[in-house]
């Protein structure tokens, strides 16, 4: 999103503020690699597979609550730097708050999920998180991992005052295998270290700074314990086809449990099993819409559309195995918004010492997750979105991961980044009543549980890596430390089961030629990497249609404000640009991911309107679903208002419905114009008719230039951004300076 109205003025305050980021490039690597052995490819990370983190029916210990947390000063160059030649230093600064002993009692409590910054008072920082936990003593032997939604910035893991590990990145989930650490049956205390880096202040993280949301710090993602057989199912990634399915399972056995008896079955190194493979049809309802157990969504578990059943043998300790099976279907449900058929896999594995015989095996692990049957792709003749064959033209509006309290006037009074599934189905249900099928998960991975129910109601979303107003300096640092790459590759393995997710964003509104192609290259290939079934884009400025670095993406994606922040006339300048970016890029779908205005005032909000109509318009002229069409996506920004850090602004009011609920003129026309079918969503039971499946067999189980770059790429948005100034007071709008509410 543009840095609206005050752009200029918040980068001017950056550089006479003395808050120009410095160029120090930390040391700390990323923690996600990709490993092969035995042509096998493992996404690890802190040595282990990464894990699904979608709910399983395993033993689990909850963590969220109220943690005792104390804000501290931290040093960033020890967060920032290499652990081998940090750690003893930040233990040192800890002061004993990593041990089990520290006496934490004077300490504040907070609510985890949640943030130490709250807006309005809230400012970024360090934090120190405690807990105690005890889980129960059959544990012992099994492999047991700590489970993190999300912390932001930098967090350093201890329990029991052993340092685990640390992660990188705000919005996306990591793990630990706990091993001999974790005590069963005895009181473990669990530590975490959160930097929540101040915006601004550096050039090598992701966000850097000049964002327009609010950078919630802390533990702001659920915790939690898991625990699994010794052997067990680490993921279970589906990949969908118009005709069948490809499932690619990773099985795990810690070095530590080599030759444990763990679980009902005691299995043993060089045993021999079966993986069993179950496909049954998903019934969301009022009653289990909300429920994450995939087993919710099976109204009958006797009654399985698919079972598959294939030799298994156990992984070397220390390892990671993979197994493989396609199942082709004759005819099946695919999904779509408007029709969102899903579909539950449950797979088993079954371990026996002795020569195969199923029958004799026991259940050793267990693992759920749902999926849809769905395939988008760029047409090849044309330039627009084929999802399932069919040319799409969706309708969208922007969404913030956060909740916020506002007081009788409008006011805004507290927020966090943490929703209830209440909150966030509260939100999907406003889209819907808009008429949306499409949802942007505002500039970050999206929230799983907004994730889950889009798979269940029905809406397309385009979630995407905070690589926000990147400069050539930025990109150059960032992707030499490699975090925007394992912020891709972990959000895309999070997120690969959810047919929702058809677009992911690589960029958005950032400066640079050669600098943010070779970035954006880059980013595709490792997308196409882990994933491939989704369609890879960014959001570009609209001032320039002619934008070449859209080249190596699969969609040429844009941020349209003409009559806000640049142009003269609001239709006829958007369709120009429209054409000339079609004219560039013939072979690529346009996707507009922003359009919108304030509506501060009675004014504001006619204006508002006017534009909504004016560029909507535009858009809808050249849709993709009609001939000669080549606009793929129109989203509007934003559903509704939301909590910013820019200075003197506090709440952005760019939604189409205000705080209390009702819409702003611009929501009636919205309400008006997009004529979506809408998601079923509720009640809906598939029972497709398949032909026999037909599985493959089993794959093979194998072992001062800073400086100068920034002012570069800040001159870009600071001389469009002043004519855009000079236009907005002109016609009357925001005044830079004016205390908000």
């Amino acid at each position: 999103m543009a840095h609206r109205r005050v752009g200029p003025v918040v980068v001017a305050a950056l550089l006479l503020g003395g808050c120009l980021p410095n160029g120090a490039i930390g040391t700390l690597a990323p923690t996600l690699t990709i490993s092969e052995a035995g042509g096998v490819a493992v996404a690890m990370q802190n040595g282990a597979p990464v894990p699904s983190f979608g709910w399983q029916p395993r033993p689990r210990l909850d963590l969220d609550g109220r943690w005792r947390v104390e804000l501290d000063e931290l040093d960033v160059a020890l967060t920032m730097g290499d652990r081998d030649a940090t750690l003893a230093a930040i233990e040192d600064e800890a002061g004993g708050r990593h041990l089990p002993g520290f006496d934490d009692a004077s300490w504040r409590s907070i609510d985890v999920p949640g943030t130490t910054n709250p807006p309005l008072e809230g400012v970024e920082g360090g934090a120190w998180y405690r807990t105690t936990l005890e889980v129960p003593v059959d544990w012992a032997g099994r492999a047991t991992s700590l489970r993190f939604g999300s912390a932001n910035y930098v967090a350093d893991v201890w329990l029991n005052g052993s340092w685990l590990g640390y992660h990188e990145g705000g919005t996306t989930p990591f793990a630990f295998d706990v091993g001999e650490t974790l005590q069963p049956g005895q009181p473990n205390v669990l530590a975490v270290r959160v930097h929540t880096i101040p915006l601004g202040t550096r050039s090598d993280i992701l966000p850097w700074g000049l964002i327009d949301w609010w950078n919630y710090g802390g533990l702001t993602g659920s915790v939690w314990l898991e625990a699994a057989p010794a052997t067990n199912i680490v993921r279970a990634d589906v990949t969908p086809h118009l005709d069948a399915v490809d499932v690619t399972i990773l099985l795990a056995q810690p070095e530590r449990l080599a030759g444990i008896p763990a679980g009902p079955a005691g299995e043993r190194e060089g045993s021999r099993g079966t993986l069993l493979a179950r496909i049954f049809p998903a019934t969301v309802t009022d009653e289990n819409l909300l429920d994450p157990d995939p087993r919710a969504l099976v109204p009958d578990v006797t009654a399985p559309l698919v079972v598959v059943e294939q030799e298994l043998e156990m992984p070397v300790p220390g390892s990671v195995a993979e197994a493989g099976l396609t199942v082709q279907f004759g005819e099946a449900d695919l999904w779509s918004p408007s029709r969102p058929a899903l579909y539950v896999l449950h797979l088993e594995t079954r371990w026996n010492d002795r020569p195969l015989d199923a029958r004799e095996a026991r259940a050793t692990d267990a693992y759920w997750t749902t999926f849809g049957i769905r395939h988008i792709q760029v047409d090849p003749i044309r330039p627009r979105v084929l999802l399932n064959g069919e040319a799409v033209f969706f309708r969208g509006v922007g969404l913030h991961a956060e909740s916020l309290r506002f007081d009788a006037s409008g006011r805004l009074l507290h927020g966090t980044r943490h929703q209830t599934p209440e909150q966030v189905l509260g939100k999907l249900r406003d889209a819907r009543r808009i008429g949306a099928d499409f949802i942007r998960a505002g500039h970050e991975p999206a929230d799983p549980t907004m994730l889950m129910l889009a798979d269940r109601l029905g809406f397309a979303v385009w979630e995407e890596i905070p690589l926000y107003h990147a400069t050539p300096a930025i990109f150059d640092r960032t992707m030499r430390r490699g975090i925007p790459q394992q912020m891709l590759r972990e959000m895309a393995l999070r997120d690969m089961n959810h047919p929702s997710v058809l677009f992911h964003g690589l960029a958005n509104e950032s400066t640079g030629g050669d600098e943010r192609t070779m970035a954006l290259s880059e980013l595709h290939e490792v997308d196409r990497q882990i994933d491939g079934t989704r369609l890879t884009g960014q959001a570009a400025y609209a001032w320039d249609p002619a934008d070449p670095t859209h080249a190596p993406l699969d969609v040429a994606g844009f941020t349209f404000y003409y009559g806000v922040f640049y142009g003269d006339s609001i239709g006829p300048d958007t369709r120009r640009a429209l054409r000339e970016a079609n004219a560039t890029h013939p072979g690529k779908p346009i996707v507009v991911l922003e359009f919108g205005r304030w509506a501060d005032t009675a004014w504001d909000e006619a204006r508002q309107a006017l534009v909504f109509e004016e560029t909507y318009g535009a858009l809808e002229r050249y849709r993709a679903d009609r001939p000669s069409g080549f606009v793929s996506v129109a989203n509007w920004w934003t559903l509704h208002d939301f909590a910013t850090q820019i200075t003197g602004i506090e709440v952005e009011d760019f939604g189409l419905m205000r705080p209390d609920g009702t819409l702003r003129a611009a929501g009636e026309l919205a309400m008006e114009a997009f004529d979506t079918e809408g998601g079923q969503g509720l009640e809906l039971a598939i029972e497709p008719e398949l032909e026999r499946p037909r599985v493959r067999p089993q794959r093979e189980i194998g072992d001062g230039a800073l400086v100068g770059y920034l002012l570069y790429g800040m001159g870009v948005s600071i001389g469009a951004m002043s004519l855009a100034l000079l236009i907005v007071t002109r016609r009357g709008g925001r005044a830079t300076g004016r205390r908000r509410r």
